[in-house]
């Protein structure tokens, strides 16, 4: 069935309505909702990218209901918990921005297996984007605070088509195997980044050592609002963090080591990064960076699709 409603209804209720394989279509307006998806084989299609909005403002330290503080993996204002959801032309915003104020801000939270986000724009600050599973430290820590399938850890393949994700640290992160293609990436500018004491970050992976293959960046624009090279591409929020960066057009405000193997960890003997991009000199890359060749990069990016289509 297809639901038609606008920003008088709530998606919410909508959903409750929904059995798998139903669709819902949101007209143009500013929903003010935290949306909880856990229907599989569901559809939300926005009337436009710009104009239709599901927004929210949840962030770390906000206390809530419980009489408990957020924390990060609350805050989000869309959640997806179920499996073969696509999302598409629409924006999921949190508001709770700058981070500078509010810390830690989820905008997407996606947790379930085969889910798929096309045309759509992704805009908070810190923690924009989470990419579920939890490390596994992270679902034994939040037991009995996060719900269950929360911290199921159980793996996620996600892609992300034509869209625009913007943020400023880390934002980008989870343990997904999660393609961005032909994604406009914006590393949004942050008086804390820019003050020369901090530094910001696209991503930061948390892949487990035996996934195989984590986040793919191919065909993307990337951008940084923030001066002097006060933004990276990466670094591991776990060990075996996994991230590629193939055939990106970025702009120069980025590091020029690119990557960074966050702060004094040994994460650099163990992290899984690889960059690829024709006529680009790449040579003051951090060492332990994979850099491919054109033929290898061809290759990582058919093993990936693959991989994501057929484990």
């Amino acid at each position: 069935m297809k639901y038609i409603i606008d920003s008088k209804e709530s998606i919410n209720d909508t959903l409750a309505k929904c059995k798998p394989g139903d669709s819902i279509y949101l007209k143009n307006g500013i929903y003010n909702e935290k949306v909880e998806v856990r229907i599989d084989n569901l559809t939300i299609i926005g009337e436009s990218q710009n104009n239709t909005i599901i927004a929210n403002m949840d962030y770390y330290h906000k206390i809530m209901p419980d009489h408990n503080e957020c924390n990060t993996f609350r805050t989000y204002t869309v959640y997806v918990g179920s499996n073969n959801v696509n999302i598409c032309n629409l924006t999921i915003k949190n508001k709770s921005t700058p981070s500078s104020i509010y810390g830690q801000a989820v905008a997407l939270h996606v947790q379930g297996d085969n889910f798929k986000c096309e045309n759509a724009s992704i805009v908070s600050a810190q923690d924009t984007l989470f990419t579920g599973p939890l490390p596994d430290d992270l679902c034994l820590r939040h037991q009995g605070f996060l719900p269950n399938d929360f911290i199921t850890g159980l793996p996620s393949r996600q892609k992300y088509i034509n869209c625009n994700i913007s943020g400023d640290v880390d934002f980008i992160f989870g343990g997904a195997t999660a393609l961005f293609e032909k994604c406009k990436i914006t590393a949004l500018r942050n008086e804390n980044i820019s003050s020369n004491k901090t530094f910001g970050y696209i991503a930061a992976p948390s892949h487990s050592k035996d996934t195989p293959y984590g986040y793919l960046f191919y065909n993307c624009d990337i951008t940084s609002e923030n001066e002097n090279n006060r933004i990276f591409y990466a670094r591991p929020w776990r060990d075996y963090g996994c991230a590629a960066f193939i055939e990106c057009n970025v702009t120069n405000d980025i590091n020029p080591s690119g990557f960074n193997k966050w702060n004094n960890t040994t994460r650099d003997k163990t992290a899984r990064f690889f960059e690829y991009t024709e006529n680009t000199d790449l040579s003051k890359r951090e060492p332990w960076v994979h850099l491919l060749s054109k033929d290898e990069a061809n290759q990582y990016v058919n093993d990936f699709k693959k991989y994501l289509e057929n484990k």
